[in-house]
């Protein structure tokens, strides 16, 4: 049973917005701190007039609940409660996770290859944990981007390599759940490329439905990314995309590896999951960035 918070009107306009680090993606609601708690926020879904959709996503919420009590899930962000004013449901309370996302680690710190490719693998275990709990659950995680995990406990850009720390995944309301339906993912939205893909399947707004396939999918997006150095590559048309593939077994990328980035257009087998092969990833240098593929075939030209 989720804690009710009850807000005044007072209350509830004079709520201290939580602070995103600019760039992180959070469309769909606001996020707030709960009064006098610093230690746990509200997010306020955006039409939360809209009953419909707040009840929606509230059964979402119960599904999470439901699979992560039955299950061990400790690198799932759960609520812990729901706000209410007027009679409306505002959304859910969750506690706050001192850290910083997997973007900010990718992108903006100054970090080691070794650390960023260490939060791929924990993403990709997670990843598989929920892939396995698929066929009792219906389960995945949909929308994987580096902006939903975060990196608990690292208050300084110089942290040193450790297999040891661990991720938390937030926004999990999104995910796909028993008869949750999940949200599409970031790297799915131009559903126009996946239509001639059955392991694609499209829902009636012809938006590409969360899968097992789609986490595959997105992971291996937040991967090449690294490696490429560019958020670009998953706007790659199919034939562009295996020219990239074919520049960086040139370079001597593991084979296996490229197998797994490969068959996300391979109709005929289930995505394959870089996981096994993430090691390879600390090969990436300026020569397998995007710009330099493109530079290399300007000069050839």
């Amino acid at each position: 049973m989720l804690e009710v918070l009850e807000l005044t009107r007072g209350e509830f306009e004079k709520l201290e917005r939580f602070p995103l680090i600019k760039g992180t993606l959070e469309s769909e609601s606001d996020l707030y701190y709960v009064p006098g708690n610093h230690k746990r926020i509200i997010k306020v879904y955006k039409n939360y007039r809209d009953v419909g959709y707040v009840m929606g996503k509230m059964h979402e919420i119960d599904n999470l609940i439901r699979y992560t009590t039955e299950l061990n899930f400790p690198e799932l962000l759960v609520p812990d409660g729901k706000a209410m004013i007027d009679g409306y449901m505002l959304g859910p309370t969750m506690p706050v996770i001192p850290g910083y996302t997997a973007k900010i680690y990718f992108y903006t710190f100054y970090s080691s290859v070794k650390v960023k490719v260490e939060i791929l693998r924990k993403i990709g275990m997670l990843l598989e944990k929920i892939r396995l709990t698929s066929p009792k659950y219906n389960a995945a995680f949909a929308d994987v981007h580096a902006d939903n995990f975060i990196i608990p406990g690292f208050p300084s850009s110089n942290i040193k390599f450790s297999p040891y720390f661990r991720i938390v995944a937030c926004d999990t309301d999104s995910m796909k759940l028993i008869d949750s339906p999940g949200v599409t993912g970031l790297y799915l939205a131009d559903s126009d490329k996946f239509m001639d893909y059955e392991k694609y399947p499209l829902d009636d707004d012809y938006m590409v439905m969360p899968s097992s396939n789609t986490d595959i999918y997105c992971y291996i997006m937040m991967t090449l990314e690294l490696i490429a150095k560019s958020n670009y590559v998953s706007c790659l048309n199919e034939d562009e995309y295996y020219r990239y593939l074919d520049f960086l077994d040139k370079l001597g990328f593991d084979h296996k590896l490229l197998e797994s980035f490969a068959s996300i257009y391979d109709d005929t087998t289930d995505n394959i999951s870089p996981l096994p092969y993430i090691d390879a990833v600390l090969k990436m240098n300026n020569k397998s960035t995007l710009l330099n593929f493109y530079k290399t075939r300007t000069l050839k030209k």
